[in-house]
This record gives C-alpha cells, structure tokens and sequence, in this order.
C-alpha cells in the first residue's frame, strides 16, 4: 500500500488518539482533536533526525507528542484557573479517568521525565498505553519485546509512579 493511500487511515487514528485525551478536557475547552494532532505533527516535522521505521513505531512518535500538547495546553489553561482540566490518567485503571487536580497531571508529567532518565523503555510503554490506547501485544511490536516484558514492564512502571506520584 502506497504512503498516499495509507495517510486518510493513520490521520483518522491520530485523530481518534487526540479524541480520547481531548475527551478528558473539561466541557467547554477549546482545544480540538485536529489542533492536537496538527501541532503534535508540527512538532514531529520541526526534528531533523526523525527516522520513522514503520507505522506503530510512528503511533508512538505521536503518541508522544500528543502528550506534550497536552501538558502545555494544561500548563496554559492550569495556570490560568485551577481545575482547569478535569480528569487525566489512573496509574491503577492503565486508563485515562478521574483525577480532579491538574498538578496531579503536571506531577505525573514530572516523574515520566524522571523515569526516562532511568529507563527510557518504561516510559515509552507508559505512553503508548496511556496516551496512545494500545494493547500489549501492539506495545510489544513497536518495543521489539514480547508481551510478557511488556506486563512486567508495566508492573514495575506502575511501582514506581504509585511510590513517586502524590
């Protein structure tokens, strides 16, 4: 399949990613899917180095992505009215659900960036499960890994965000 045909698939997946993060905005925002995955693309297309090797392993570059848009539209918005987002990511859920406070999301931002100074690969499944939606087995693909590394992978990144998050 050419790159031409494949592209309405993969922006009606970004788009569907964007969707259930921007879901999670309180009603009334104005941050859209499509401005969360153009500016995520926009901040993929400004890095010279970026070598894609395949189509999960693209997922996960905008996955990633994603979710720096959405923290500095928090960071904007959280800055501006406390409560200004209403629900993110449940570390026991491996979903995104209820946290009522957005400096809970700036802290679990924050330990994600101390993570990967540890163990990069922990934080990479951590985004492509809680940000991007994907199952273990597709995690797995784009990791190089099996899928029991990656639930032992989760086990261990769930330690360490219990102990380290408020």
């Amino acid at each position: 399949m050419s790159a031409d045909a494949e592209m309405p698939a993969l922006y009606a997946e970004l788009k569907s990613i964007a969707h259930r993060l921007r879901a999670r905005l309180r009603p009334g925002d104005t941050l859209s899917t499509t401005v969360v995955v153009h500016e995520a693309y926009a901040r993929l297309a400004d890095r010279d180095e970026l070598q894609v090797r395949d189509r999960e392993h693209l997922l996960a570059l905008c996955a990633r992505a994603m979710r720096f848009v959405m923290i500095d539209h928090l960071r904007e918005r959280g800055a501006e009215k406390r409560g200004g987002w209403a629900g993110w990511l449940s570390v026991d859920s491996m979903q995104i659900a209820d946290l009522k406070d957005p400096s809970a999301v700036l802290a679990l931002h924050q330990s994600l960036l101390q993570l990967e100074a540890l163990d990069p690969r922990l934080v990479r499944m951590i985004e492509l499960r809680m940000f991007a939606g994907l199952e273990p087995p597709m995690i797995a693909e784009v990791l190089g890994v099996n899928v029991r590394t990656v639930q032992r992978d989760w086990q261990r990144a769930h330690a360490w965000l219990t102990a380290e998050l408020p």
